[in-house]
Order: C-alpha cells, then sequence, then structure tokens
C-alpha cells in the first residue's frame, strides 16, 4: 500500500513540476523575446519625450498580451528613463493622484532639468487623459542593481525584489543595447504562488520555487505581497520558513527520485526538481508532504473500495483502455500543443490519426494557426534584419509565398514617377525560378488591363484571376500548371498613408481555391499588408538616404566647381580613401589583421571621404585662388589715383618744358637714362618676385626693403572712391595733410584687417589663429619667403579642416557613424603629432583617417587638372610620399599596402594622363 501511495504521489508531483515549467514559460519567455527585440530596435535612440511617447501604443500593446508583466522601462546611462506600465495597486494610483478612468501610465524622466520627471494618463482603450509633473519622484534606475548587471551578450532575470508602487514582490529581465541603454520589463511573483497553491493537497504540502542561493522566488505558504518593506531586499528561505523546508533540501537531489526523510521527528516525502529559466539558468522546485497526511484514512478506502474496485477494473479495463486511447491521446496531444503555442513555443508534437471528425478538425485547425503563428514570426525576424532594400524584396517575396504555400508569388511595385506598375521579384515553388526579364511593366492608363488597374489603385481590395502578369506559355511552365489550374489572387500593397504601392499577385492549384477563400483569406490579407508596410518603410529610408547622399555630392561638387584650382579632389578622395580602408580591412596579415570594415562603417568612411573638405565652402575665393603674392580683393581707384598723379606730374613737367625751351643738357639726359634703366630693372625685380615661383633669399627680402623705401610725392587724397569699412581704416591710421612724400612699397595701419574676437577658440584646436585675419602690406606679401600666401591666407586656408569639424559636428549622424567628424578632420595630421588641426599622433586617429591622409596627398601630387601647378608622374609623387613616411608624416604600413597591393596603378590607369604613368619599382619606396 505504502508502495503504491508513493507511486501516486510521485506522479502528482512529477504533473505538479511540469505545470509549473509551463506556467513559467507562459510568464517568462514572451518577456524574454520582447526584450531582445526592443534591444535591437531603434527606441534606445529615443531621446526626446515625443520620439518616446511614439513607442507608448506598442508597449501598451505588449502588456495587453503578457499580462503578467507590469511594466516595461528603457534606461539611458545618463540618468534619463520612460516607461509604460498598467496601473495596480490602489496606494500606487494614489501617490499619483491617478484619474479614475486611468489605465495605462507612460513616465518620462529627464535628470538634466528641473520638474523633470512627467507622467502621462490613458485610459484602457490607450486615449489621452492628461500628463502631471512629479516633483519628487527620485527615482533612478541605474541605483538597481539589475541596472549594473546589465550585459550585452545576453537577457538577465533579476533576483526578486519589492515594488513599493505595487506593493508586490516580482523580478526583472534587462538586457543591455549597443548603446548602453538597458531595456527591462518587471513581472509580478504572484501568479507564480497561485500555481504552486492550487496544486496543494495536504495543508502540511510546500511547494517552494528558490534558486541556488536559497533566495524564494515563490511559494505556496507565504503572501510574498505582506512581507514588510524593510525585509524586503532579499527572501531567504533560512528568514522565512521553518527547518522543515531547509531539512528537505539538505536531504534530497535536484530531479532525483522521491525520498522519505525525517525532520522535527515526522516522516516527509519530498522532491526537488530543476525549472529552465532560459538556456542558461534554472531555479529549484521543491515538493513536500507529511507521511501522516499521504496515509490518513487510507486504510479505510481500501477495505471498502477493494472489492468494488475489482469488479469494475476486471469488466472496464479492456474497454475504457481502448476507448481512452484512441479518443483522449489526440486530444492531450492538441491541447499541448495549443499550450506550446500560448508560450510561442512552436515545436511540432506527433499526432494520433483519428476517426471522430471534431478530433481531427481541432488538430487541422491547430496546426493551422501554429504554422501562421510561426510563419508570422519567423518573417517579421527576417525582415527585420535585412536593410538592403533590394533584399529585402526578395526576402518577402519568397517568405510569403512559402507562408502561404503558394505555387509562385510575383511583386509588383509603382515607379517613381507614377507613371508605370513593375515588377519586381517572382518566385515559382516548382522550378523554385526567380526569373523576371520575361515579366511585362504596365503602364497605368494602360486600357487594356484599366479593370486590373481599377482595382489596384481605386477600389483596394483584394480580388480574384485579374491578372497583372498574362500567364503566357512559357510562364505557365515555369509553374507547371495549365491555365485551366491557375487560380490566382491578387492583394494591392498600401503605404502608411493608405497609397497603393504596388501589388503582390498569388498563384494557387484551382483545386485549393474553395479551401483559402473559407479559411485563410484574412490570413493572407493580413500577412500582406505588414509585407507592405515593411516595403514602404524601408523604401522611405532608401529615400532619405538617397536624398542625403546627393546632398553630400553636390557640397563636394560645388567645392571643386568653386574653384578651379581644387579640380575634382573632393570626388577622387573618396574613392582612393574606400580602395585602401577595404584592402586594409581583407587582409589577414599584421599590422591589419584585426581591421574589418562592418557595412557600417563602410558607410561611415564613404560619408566622411566625400564631406574631408567640406569646410572650404567657408573659405574665401580670392585666398583660394592667390596666384601671385600682390593679388588680394583690390579697389581700382587706387590704381586710377595713381594715374592721376601721374598726369599731374606730367603737366608740371610741360610747364617746365615751356617755361625752359631749350632741351636738357647732355649730361642730364644721361643721367635720366640711368634712372630709368635702374627703375626698369627694380620693377622687373619687383614682378618676378611677385610670382612666387623661387623661395625667397635673405638677399631678395633686403632688395625689397631697399627698393620700398624710394619716396614720391602724393597730392590726392586716398580716401576719395572708398567704401565705409576700407575707409574707417584708413582715416584712423592717416592725418598727414596733403601734399605728402610716400614710401614706394607701403606697409600700413590701414592694411591690416583685424580679426573678431577669439574668445570662444576651441581648445581641442592646435592651429592658433594670427593676431589680424589679413595684412596686405605690399612690402610685406612680396617677401613672403615661399609660395604667394602670407601667414593670415595661410591660416584661412587650413581653417577648413576646422570648420569641416565643426560643420560635421553639428550634423545629427546616428550613433553607428558618430566618427564621420574625426575620420573627415583627420587628413592634414600628422602620425608624429606635428599635424593640425589637433595635433593628434597615430595612435589617436582611426586607420581611415589615417588612410584618407595618403589619398588626399596621392591625389594632390598626381592632379593634372589645376592650373596653378604641373601635374607630377607616379614616380616623383610615390618619391616624395617616401620621404613623408621618412619624416613621419604619413603612415608607414599603410603607405606599403598602397604600394604591394597597386592601389597606384589601379588609380593611375583610370584617372591619370599617359605621360604621368612612369615605371614604378616600389621596392625603392617601400620601408
Amino acid at each position: 500500500m505504502n508502495q503504491l501511495l508513493l507511486e501516486a504521489t510521485s506522479t502528482i508531483f512529477d504533473r505538479i513540476s511540469t505545470d509549473t515549467r509551463s506556467s513559467i514559460r507562459s510568464e517568462y519567455r514572451p518577456a524574454f523575446n520582447a526584450i531582445a527585440k526592443l534591444s535591437r530596435r531603434d527606441i534606445v535612440h529615443a531621446e526626446t519625450v515625443e520620439q518616446r511617447n511614439a513607442y507608448f501604443t506598442e508597449l501598451a500593446m505588449l502588456l495587453d498580451l503578457h499580462k503578467h508583466v507590469s511594466t516595461y522601462r528603457i534606461s539611458f546611462p545618463n540618468g534619463d528613463w520612460f516607461g509604460v506600465g498598467i496601473l495596480g495597486h490602489s496606494s500606487f494610483r494614489t501617490k499619483l493622484n491617478t484619474p479614475e478612468n486611468a489605465y495605462y501610465f507612460f513616465i518620462n524622466h529627464v535628470s538634466a532639468i528641473e520638474n523633470k520627471t512627467t507622467v502621462f494618463f490613458y485610459d484602457d482603450q490607450s486615449r489621452f487623459i492628461r500628463s502631471d509633473k512629479l516633483k519628487e519622484h527620485q527615482y533612478d534606475p541605474r541605483n538597481e542593481n539589475w541596472f549594473k548587471n546589465s550585459t550585452k551578450e545576453k537577457i538577465v532575470l533579476s533576483k526578486p525584489r519589492y515594488f513599493p508602487g505595487l506593493q508586490q514582490f516580482g523580478l526583472t529581465i534587462h538586457k543591455k543595447a549597443e548603446n548602453n541603454v538597458v531595456v527591462s520589463a518587471d513581472i509580478l511573483m504572484d501568479k507564480l504562488s497561485h500555481v504552486l497553491k492550487s496544486t496543494t493537497i495536504h495543508p502540511s504540502s510546500l511547494r517552494v520555487l528558490y534558486d541556488e542561493k536559497n533566495i524564494v522566488y515563490a511559494s505556496n505558504a507565504l503572501k510574498l505581497a505582506l512581507i514588510k518593506k524593510e525585509e524586503s531586499k532579499i527572501i531567504n528561505l533560512s528568514n522565512l520558513f521553518s527547518a522543515e523546508v531547509l531539512d528537505t533540501i539538505n536531504h534530497i537531489n535536484s530531479d532525483q527520485k522521491i525520498e522519505q526523510y525525517q525532520s522535527n521527528g515526522e516522516s516527509w516525502y519530498g522532491k526537488i526538481f530543476s525549472i529552465p529559466i532560459n538556456t542558461e539558468r534554472s531555479l529549484n522546485l521543491l515538493i513536500a508532504v507529511k507521511k501522516s497526511d499521504l496515509l490518513s484514512g487510507a486504510h479505510i478506502i481500501q477495505q471498502k473500495t477493494i472489492w468494488w474496485s475489482f469488479a469494475i477494473l476486471i469488466l472496464s479495463i479492456p474497454c475504457v483502455y481502448f476507448v481512452s486511447q484512441r479518443i483522449s491521446k489526440p486530444i492531450q496531444q492538441a491541447t499541448e500543443q495549443a499550450r506550446l503555442i500560448s508560450t510561442f513555443d512552436f515545436s511540432s508534437i506527433d499526432h494520433t490519426p483519428t476517426k471522430i471528425l471534431e478530433i481531427a478538425n481541432l488538430t487541422r485547425s491547430i496546426s493551422s494557426m501554429k504554422s501562421a503563428i510561426e510563419n508570422y514570426f519567423n518573417l517579421t525576424n527576417s525582415i527585420s534584419k535585412e536593410n538592403n532594400f533590394d533584399e529585402l524584396i526578395k526576402l518577402i517575396g519568397r517568405s510569403t509565398a512559402k507562408a502561404t504555400k503558394a505555387n509562385a508569388a510575383y511583386l509588383y511595385l509603382i515607379n517613381d514617377a507614377e507613371t508605370h506598375i513593375e515588377p519586381q521579384f517572382a518566385w515559382r515553388a516548382t522550378t523554385q525560378n526567380e526569373d523576371i526579364s520575361q515579366l511585362e511593366s504596365f503602364a497605368l492608363n494602360d486600357e487594356k488591363i484599366a479593370k486590373t488597374i481599377e482595382q489596384i489603385m481605386v477600389k483596394k481590395k483584394p480580388f480574384e484571376n485579374l491578372n497583372i502578369n498574362k500567364f503566357d506559355k512559357q510562364e505557365q511552365n515555369k509553374l507547371g500548371l495549365d491555365s485551366e489550374q491557375i487560380w490566382s489572387i491578387t492583394f494591392p500593397l498600401f503605404s502608411r498613408e493608405k497609397q497603393t504601392i504596388g501589388a503582390m499577385i498569388l498563384v494557387f492549384d484551382v483545386k485549393e481555391s474553395e479551401y483559402i477563400r473559407n479559411t485563410q483569406f484574412h490570413y493572407f490579407e493580413s500577412l500582406i499588408n505588414y509585407t507592405a508596410i515593411a516595403l514602404d518603410g524601408r523604401k522611405m529610408q532608401q529615400n532619405q538616404k538617397d536624398l542625403l547622399d546627393s546632398f553630400i555630392q553636390i557640397m563636394a561638387s560645388t567645392i571643386d566647381t568653386k574653384s578651379p584650382y581644387t579640380g575634382n579632389h573632393c570626388q577622387k578622395v573618396p574613392l582612393l580613401t574606400q580602395w585602401l580602408s577595404q584592402v586594409a580591412s581583407n587582409s589577414s596579415t599584421p599590422p591589419f589583421n584585426d581591421f574589418k570594415l562592418s557595412s557600417t562603417q563602410q558607410e561611415e568612411l564613404r560619408i566622411a571621404s566625400w564631406l574631408h573638405d567640406c569646410g572650404k565652402i567657408t573659405t574665401p575665393e580670392y585666398v583660394v585662388d592667390k596666384a601671385t603674392k600682390l593679388e588680394t580683393i583690390y579697389n581700382r581707384i587706387h590704381e586710377i589715383r595713381t594715374r592721376f598723379e601721374v598726369l599731374k606730374r606730367d603737366a608740371e613737367i610741360n610747364q617746365w618744358k615751356e617755361a625752359f625751351s631749350h632741351s636738357l643738357p647732355i649730361e642730364h639726359k644721361e643721367r635720366l637714362k640711368q634712372e630709368w634703366l635702374r627703375l626698369d630693372e627694380e620693377f622687373a625685380f619687383i614682378a618676378k618676385i611677385n610670382v612666387g615661383d623661387e623661395f625667397l633669399s635673405a638677399q631678395d627680402a633686403e632688395q625689397i626693403q631697399k627698393i620700398g623705401q624710394q619716396t614720391w610725392i602724393q597730392t590726392l587724397d586716398n580716401s576719395l572712391g572708398l567704401a565705409w569699412e576700407e575707409k574707417a581704416r584708413l582715416n584712423n591710421s592717416n592725418n598727414t595733410p596733403l601734399p605728402m612724400t610716400v614710401t614706394l612699397l607701403q606697409d600700413n595701419q590701414s592694411h591690416l584687417i583685424p580679426r573678431e574676437s577669439n574668445a570662444d577658440q576651441d581648445p581641442r584646436f592646435t592651429l592658433q589663429p594670427p593676431e589680424h585675419k589679413n595684412n596686405i602690406g605690399e612690402a610685406y606679401n612680396l617677401s613672403i619667403q615661399r609660395g604667394t600666401l602670407n601667414n593670415e591666407e595661410r591660416f584661412t586656408i587650413n581653417d577648413h579642416i576646422i570648420q569641416t569639424i565643426k560643420m560635421l559636428e553639428a550634423l545629427p549622424f546616428p550613433k553607428t557613424m558618430k566618427d564621420v567628424p574625426k575620420i573627415a578632420g583627420g587628413h592634414h595630421e600628422k602620425v608624429d603629432g606635428t599635424g593640425y588641426p589637433m595635433g593628434l599622433k597615430a595612435e589617436e586617429m582611426p586607420l581611415t583617417a589615417r588612410a584618407m591622409a595618403i589619398a588626399d596627398i596621392f591625389e594632390a601630387l598626381t592632379s593634372h587638372d589645376r592650373p596653378y601647378k604641373k601635374a607630377k608622374t607616379l614616380t616623383e609623387s610615390l618619391k616624395i610620399m617616401s620621404f613623408m613616411v621618412k619624416d613621419k608624416h604619413i603612415d608607414k604600413d599603410l603607405f606599403n599596402l598602397f604600394l604591394t597591393s597597386g592601389l597606384y596603378s589601379k588609380y593611375a590607369e583610370a584617372h591619370l594622363k599617359p605621360e604621368q604613368c612612369d615605371n614604378v619599382d616600389i621596392h625603392n619606396y617601400l620601408s
């Protein structure tokens, strides 16, 4: 008798553990799935209250689907957080001064401003009621252990903790997203305790769910919600239960057979089961009952029922066994399948065939439901991971065909001009053929298919047998169906604004038509509507990306067009940079074996390289195009005034000639001739120096000063005919009455163009501005040692890289492209830290920025479309760059890779003139 009861008890224990496992799956798995998906969504980048509130409806739907979740919360590392929850305990409602008809709440907390917590109330239909500011709300999720313990690698289940607002115990499921934002869901534990209580057979029975540290998660013998708040930090077996519980745990091993043990002088039966939470964590379930309770009344029952049991058993066993097996097993299987589906477990169960029509129909319906839900989830997961629009079209076409078990699927989209509907994808089950080359495009005003177009564009309802695609003999062969066997449904595809964007045609054998009409039609329509929204959203995203690319390329081409001195630099550097970076990414040898470019990083590099000189749009054209030392923005009234001075001098000379009619003596003529010759030579010297194509020696600089000190008499007011700004500078520097003696070459105060205050100078930049914005002094500019730019103009040119960084930092790039300013702004840095604008060393720069520096220099040296210089050959360019490697200006490893990969030759073939492409021995330049 004892053995029978022991076996019966063991069976009951196993059933209880099975029910508990099922309950935990239904409680936890949907929440785990929700957290996993949310952590990969854009919700973790929501920064404003408007962006965050946009996710209220989605989170509220999740709360309705999984009632055990009380709150979904998104917590940011800077202290910001927001969440959506269902209003629960009356004290919580009172604390928030909740409206009577409020059902949901949305809380948004901003850490950087006062009155920083706002709560929004909604009714059970998600309609907004009102919002309040919570001045005393001090909750900071960063202080919670679950926030601190969150990781990016896996979803974590927290220890039990007390929720003061709900006055209940619960757990938190949480995961850290890639940007360190933590996504979490709070789960109440009262349902688990209810499951354990519902399986209690005797008052003394124990049901306890706990972990490896004896922390309690649920129990049939304890009301966790009534524990005092101050006692609720950790719920441990040792301080909440009697010695029987600990004795039981000490006597029994997990997942072993039921065992008998002694505690406080009484015999107990007990067993511990392992309950998996996820792939990495399990809890322990203790089930125990007193032997005295188990055996009470057993002898009386034995005497009264033994004879009746014998008779009934003998008569009924064969019949009951046969009937019960035939009837109950399919029902049990269907029930188990339905239970698995309710927990989003789509594993299959082998079904026993039955001839009972109702049970067979139930089994088929559950199988169809399982297949439909599983296909829907698989489709949504696949779509969410695919970023390429063309691949998304193929994915949607294949997935829809397989989910609907269609013989073929055709996807048509309306073109951007909205004039034609064009085939984008075709899939045929029999041949796995995806060829669309033979499919026609149709004009939306084509009279031949006017009825079909009207169904799609005007009526916007699915329809049968009116096909865009004409199933000619060739297409029928691809389908493996005759024209009489083909039956199709055309579903219009709609955007979010309910505008038609295309159509999906599903083809079936005509024998399936009645079944599909009666049982599958709405499922197909729902599935295709979802795919249409996904297509529309991805198309919108692609259009926005294309628009951004257009703006980027327009800006780059504008800079190249603005000045002929840059050629097509802004369009060639991106090509070279991406080539070199990709070769480095593909390399498996040091030092590039750990460098890999993801698709996102490739896009980041592409944008950075196209915009690497965008700051040049702020560089004055007259500085970029300054071809000689004295060239500047110039009011030609000064030149005309000087001519008037010459006319006045000529008039004076003429009067002298008339007064003294005899000609100059020979010795005076000779002196005049020598003076003119000297002046001609000095002007020729100044003109040559003005070109700036040679280095200015100290002797030449001294000669400029000597020539410039010669004087002449100025008789005309040089403030006449000036704009107000130049006139103000002149008036502040010159008060000498006319006529006056002035030098031939002048460096006046009026030549100094003042600079605005540098109070906002960014300390990151080592490139410091000179005192003045420009100095157009004549002797000063002629004394430039190399080239045509003075110090002020050189800064103006170099400042373009600072402006590039500031312009790009002002753009709201997504976090995945946060390094665009750093990459674009680093191509004038040198690996030894002597470059500009920040003086970064090699280890402080991304590899992509160092690659761009090489591309920028190589393009500038070899460019043949710049009017101010002669293009260099490959040998000359690579020789110069090898010197730059030795001087630690450019990256040695990348330059070697540039040579050994042959990129210099590949670029030369496409962009250099034949006379530049001489024979190169790269061994002369490898380091």
